[in-house]
């Protein structure tokens, strides 16, 4: 029996067995082919160089306005062609990461929900061990802060906690905003604790724990809950219950590490869904 094969191209009448003829394709197929195929390779270079880039902001601690290296250095550093770094630029810019300037070259910008969640995409994707690293430091330092808060913090410093509580509540759906008060709101507990060394000892690592704390506020309903949580620190700080304001942390610590785990495992799921979609 006959059978017909049928493509883009004309139907082509094929007679089964051994001496069956092949398919006819358009002339330019393996070209085209080909063409797909490199296409395909150089998207992965650039999304590569562009993960690349986005860690190095992240690991030299680039501040907003800030230049990354000229595009010669970047291209030796990732061992790629102009080209896929001019890609891999053009893509954080569109991503709003950074913007390409005339006469300073890419520049850190920063402050867009999609800024934000990209960052914390790359945070999660190469830098698990840090976050976990960084909570310990905080269940190590941020206890204690908080229970000599309690003690030694004066009513002005007080009120400007409960205002940066009132600033998260009004920022609780937006990243920035919320994860900028909440920052204040945990620096003004250290200054409460009447510590000039604590301070010293945070100051390098302030940029380390604002990642921390976008990756902990960006999953569904974690700000809000986390807003209730600082309440009931703020309640005893103000009520000078060191015991009760230790307690009240080492459970806001506890549900961070709860929303950090969640996090890497939905990134880490995430990923391999890429991976294994064609």
């Amino acid at each position: 029996m006959p059978r017909y094969c049928s493509g883009r191209s004309p139907v082509t009448l094929v007679a089964a067995g051994a001496n069956s003829a092949p398919v006819d394709k358009p002339d330019n197929w393996y070209d085209n082919a080909a063409g797909v195929s490199e296409q395909a390779r150089r998207t992965r270079l650039r999304d590569r160089a562009a993960d690349q880039l986005l860690d190095m902001v992240l690991s030299g601690g680039l501040r907003v306005g800030e230049r990354l290296p000229p595009e010669r250095e970047l291209v030796a550093r990732l061992g790629v062609s102009r080209t896929v770094v001019r890609e891999a630029l053009n893509l954080l810019e569109a991503r709003g990461l950074i913007s390409i300037e005339h006469g300073r070259g890419a520049v850190v910008s920063g402050g867009s929900t999609h800024a934000v969640r990209d960052t914390l995409e790359v945070l999660l994707r190469v830098k698990p061990k840090t976050l976990w690293e960084l909570l310990e430091i905080r269940k190590i330092l941020e206890v204690e802060i908080s229970g000599l808060a309690a003690e030694r913090a004066g009513p002005e410093e007080v009120r400007e906690m409960r205002i940066q509580l009132d600033r998260m509540l009004a920022s609780i759906d937006a990243p920035e905003g919320y994860v900028d008060a909440d920052v204040e709101f945990h620096a003004l507990l250290a200054r409460g604790a009447r510590n000039g060394v604590l301070l010293t000892m945070l100051d390098p690592i302030v940029e380390l724990l604002r990642d921390s704390r976008r990756v902990s506020a960006s999953r569904p309903g974690s700000a809000r809950r986390a807003l209730r949580e600082h309440e009931g620190i703020l309640r005893r700080v103000e009520a000078g219950d060191a015991e009760g304001a230790r307690r009240e942390m080492r459970a806001h610590l506890m549900a961070t590490a709860e929303d950090f785990e969640a996090a890497i495992g939905e990134q880490a799921l995430e990923t391999e869904v890429l991976r294994e979609t064609p």
